[in-house]
């Protein structure tokens, strides 16, 4: 005997299980003549591994041992730990709050023991007792955020420890550019808490010899000595390969310069509240020519802050703009909307050789790509795989962010799809887009 099945409960279930997807059709004959193979569609990611060029390796090896930097190796463990367990300053209107929720709940407390009335000295006295408490409460509950003061000891514990999955990661994300605009030639590139130059290492590996103008900003001058002695082979008395290469402390009053890529990456979080994160999105923004990266760690705060920034660029009423990538869409992320889940990334690097030997690890990191202009109407919107495929003997699992701005999870199976669709489903990974419609 069947069960009956209301409308509205068929209707759910071919919602549920009918979503079916496959090769998109202008790129069928592609696969036919064999100019694409599944393991190698145009939805994949080139760099499976980033590894620091030979030259920018050789030079922080040679700034290390003349800093006798190996005393700082236990230090820079503990400043890569400390930044990736950081958290957002918190917000005023938050801990105020905060503040009163703890004043009602020990103000209660204190008066519920007290059962005669009281002289307007005693009621002073127990405020002031009350107000004693809630600040002790309040700070061991309030995060204790500050910027971090990058002094000469500091910034080669920073190169040390970041210096590797940060190129390895700008590198994924300029290949992604690369790989679906093969004909876009930068002429400028604007870097917003530069650092020790890792944008310019990464930019170079697609466009070395097309840019013609660099502006880096950081406000730490430890920094930008450092960053420039790198591109230096590490050598004081060696001139600087790239004549346009101008390195400030701030950022430009000036609004009239444009740059072709304006990065932000893993800066954000020294700014001590959402409206001097927001102030500087929009100045990025405006000095952007073409696309504006924004980076920062694949925590649950580095995506908070990223989709901060996205959202407030394609909600802009002026300079529109669209997300590039990782969104196939410009709706609300649905990782945050749905789930409350950062939209992370993982991507392997080879450490530096230095004290400990080279080994291959891996390091989370959310992003966004936005560009000026409007979307294109030939963008394929092909889904991006937001999650690590699931692989089993005759099928793949792959969670998808749509065009449609949603989450889907399609099984790929041997039985039910071709087989063009089924091994380049197999063969994709994490943060792969998979060119199916």
């Amino acid at each position: 005997m069947f069960r009956k099945i209301k409308f509205s409960q068929l209707s759910a279930i071919y919602t549920n299980y009918s979503t079916r997807v496959e090769i998109d059709a202008s790129l069928r004959e592609n696969f036919d003549t064999k100019q694409f193979k599944p393991r190698n569609h145009p939805g994949r990611s080139q760099y499976k591994v980033g590894v620091i060029p030979p030259d920018i390796q050789k030079a922080i090896k040679l700034i290390l041992h003349d800093s006798e930097a190996k005393t700082y190796h236990e230090d820079s463990i503990k400043l890569n730990n400390y930044l990736h367990s950081r958290l957002l300053p918190p917000e005023e209107d938050e801990i105020r709050a905060k503040a009163a929720k703890i004043h009602s709940s020990v103000s209660n407390k204190v008066y519920s023991k007290i059962d005669k009335e009281l002289t307007q000295e005693e009621i002073e006295t127990q405020n002031r007792k009350i107000n004693t408490t809630v600040f002790n409460v309040l700070k061991k509950n309030v995060y204790r955020w500050g910027s971090i003061s990058y002094d000469k000891p500091t910034c080669l514990q920073y190169l040390m420890t970041r210096a590797a999955p940060e190129y390895a990661i700008l590198v994924r994300i300029f290949d992604e550019i690369k790989r679906r605009l093969p004909d876009f030639k930068p002429r400028s590139f604007f870097d917003f808490g530069s650092g020790i130059g890792t944008g310019t290492w990464a930019v170079n590996t697609f466009w070395k010899g097309d840019i013609f103008e660099y502006f880096t900003v950081d406000t730490s001058t430890h920094m930008n000595d450092l960053s420039r002695l790198i591109l230096c082979q590490g050598r004081d008395n060696v001139e600087m390969p790239f004549k346009a290469y101008f390195p400030r402390q701030f950022l430009p009053a000036s609004t009239d310069l444009k740059y072709d890529i304006v990065l932000s990456a893993f800066s954000l979080f020294e700014l001590p509240n959402m409206k001097s994160r927001l102030e500087t999105i929009q100045k990025l923004w405006n000095k952007t020519e073409n696309f504006l990266i924004i980076v920062e760690h694949g925590t649950n705060a580095g995506f908070r802050v990223v989709n901060e920034a996205r959202e407030f660029v394609l909600n802009s009423a002026k300079n529109k703009g669209y997300a590039f990538a990782p969104c196939p869409n410009d709706n609300v992320c649905p990782r945050y909307l749905e789930q409350k889940t950062p939209c992370n990334f993982l991507m392997k690097y080879e450490s530096l050789a230095y004290v400990t030997k080279t080994e291959v690890v891996a390091d989370l990191f959310s992003y966004v790509i936005l560009r000026k202009g409007a979307r294109p109407t030939d963008d394929a919107q092909w889904p991006r795989i937001v999650r690590a495929p699931i692989v089993r003997s005759g099928h793949t699992v792959c969670r998808l962010c749509t065009s449609q701005g949603d989450l889907k999870e399609i099984i790929f199976s041997k039985g039910k799809y071709d087989q063009t669709t089924y091994r380049c489903a197999r063969s994709s990974n994490w943060g792969d887009v998979l060119p199916v419609k």
